[in-house]
């Protein structure tokens, strides 16, 4: 097999999936800056809580966690430890003192489980794979892990689900889903990263067969058994995407949500039966949905770019009311997002918008009504970001990272460290244990935010 090298070819879309999600099996429940301030609590008296799944504990990127340093030397927090990894994109996360690592290195994907403090490696899980993106971007994986009662799910580009043991790194089972249910090829391979719910994973793939006009579906939304593998039920949908499901419990019923090609799937989590379909799509054959759902409440929010825009509904146990849309009619949009997380805080969006480079912008947006209350050009373009404490930890796609303050006002940059990573960095932050965790395609790295004297192992920043 050959070997894949790094390289990002500019086209159509480089792809991690970004969502901000209500909490799993849960109801609903818009937050405020409120929600993660303990005034109770020693500045310097932390607990460590684990970021164990995509977007951390909750579902929403968001740290409970207070204490951590906010006030950042010149050159930055200090960096504890780095390693050199392979390619993707995949999230990095935290559970019980260790990081967990889903990437490629030349014709193998591994999962590797690393020291949190130290970055020492305790095991790797590896397997062979000849994946090759069809439009030259990155080999490796897309899909953050997941831990569940002490497995490790991953889902990497070619379809296949594997759940290793979180202490011994052993392989408990795994599954090719796109062979088992002859599911073609998405244009850069699998990448909407599973939901575990109640023993239950959920997830979706598919192809890139349905355009406007040809309804073709060539598309499943899944629940597996987590402990077998077993599938309890399949239903088809308008094809592949990038977005991970969400689950929430709106007007005493469970809701799965799935973003597929052809637009938002309202289904029964017990049965995969759809309630009902929004249709929300370019109108482009080469484009994808992306962004992860939204659920604040009974309102639900999704976006996609090309040329599309975005939709907020309220949600009924069994049907929705539209709240507001994007004119598709009009050349200007109130959020095209494209792969990157949203935040939700005290009524507004926070998200990066917009396809490439050049049209990207950070906007603040009532989600109630869709106003735009303002937009920043930043430097951080397609960035990422997490909210923790009062503040927010961004990190753009060109390697900066930023500490900001934002509310319906403006923003408010606290620090920003120019090129801590290499482009492309398209992988959402994990905070932990005041541990910061960032990574490109060639680079994980721990910056201490625990406010202390920095130990005498931590790197000088290079």
């Amino acid at each position: 097999m050959s070997k894949i090298t790094r390289r990002t070819v500019p086209g159509l879309v480089a792809l991690t999936i970004g969502s901000c999600l209500a909490r799993p099996d849960t109801a609903a429940g818009g937050r405020t800056a409120e929600d993660t301030v303990t005034r109770d609590r020693p500045a310097g008296d932390r607990v460590a809580l684990d970021w164990p799944r995509w977007l951390g504990p909750d579902y929403d990127g968001v740290s409970k966690e207070t204490g951590w340093l906010k006030q950042w030397p010149e050159d930055g927090p200090p960096r504890l430890w780095s390693r050199e990894i392979g390619l993707g994109y995949s999230g990095i996360i935290v559970v019980k003192g260790r990081v967990v690592l889903f990437h490629r290195i030349d014709d193998e994907n591994h999962l590797d489980c690393l020291d949190a403090k130290t970055g020492e490696r305790r095991w790797r899980y590896s397997y062979e794979t000849d994946y090759t993106d069809r439009y030259g971007y990155s080999a490796g994986p897309r899909c953050c892990p997941e831990v569940h009662e002490d497995v490790v799910y991953t889902l990497d580009p070619d379809g296949d689900l594997h759940a290793i043991d979180f202490e011994t790194g052993k392989r408990r089972w795994n599954v090719d889903l796109r062979k088992r249910h002859g599911i073609p090829q998405n244009f850069f391979g699998t990448g909407a990263t599973p939901l575990i719910d109640k023993g239950v994973i959920y997830f979706h793939l598919g192809g890139v067969g349905f355009v406007p006009g040809r309804r073709v579906r060539d598309g499943f939304a899944f629940a597996l058994d987590a402990g077998t593998g077993k599938t309890i039920w399949k239903t088809r949908t308008d094809g592949g995407s990038y977005s991970a499901p969400t689950i929430a419990r709106i007007d005493g019923a469970r809701h799965l949500f799935v973003f597929h090609r052809g637009g938002m799937s309202d289904l029964d989590p017990r049965t995969g039966k759809q309630r009902w379909k929004y249709d929300w799509h370019s109108r482009v054959h080469e484009s994808v949905n992306a962004m992860t759902p939204l659920v604040v409440d009974d309102i639900l929010f999704f976006s996609a770019t090309y040329r599309t825009g975005s939709v907020c509904l309220r949600i009924k146990k069994d049907s929705y009311e539209e709240l507001w849309k994007d004119d598709l009619t009009k050349r200007g949009r109130i959020l095209d997002i494209h792969w990157s997380p949203v935040s939700y805080l005290d009524g507004h969006i926070y998200a990066f918008s917009g396809r490439n480079e050049p049209d990207a912008v950070f906007k603040c947006v009532e989600l109630a009504t869709g106003k735009v209350k303002w937009e920043w050009s930043s430097y951080l373009l397609r960035g990422s970001m997490i909210y923790s404490d009062g503040h927010f930890i961004a990190l753009g796609e060109w390697g900066d990272l930023a500490l900001l303050k934002l509310d319906p006002t403006g923003h408010t940059e606290l620090a920003r460290l120019r090129r801590v990573l290499r482009r492309p960095a398209w992988t959402v932050p994990t905070l932990s244990g005041g541990l910061l965790y960032l990574r490109d395609e060639h680079t994980i790295l721990c910056m201490d935010l625990r406010g202390k004297k920095a130990p005498a192992d931590v790197e000088k920043r290079r």
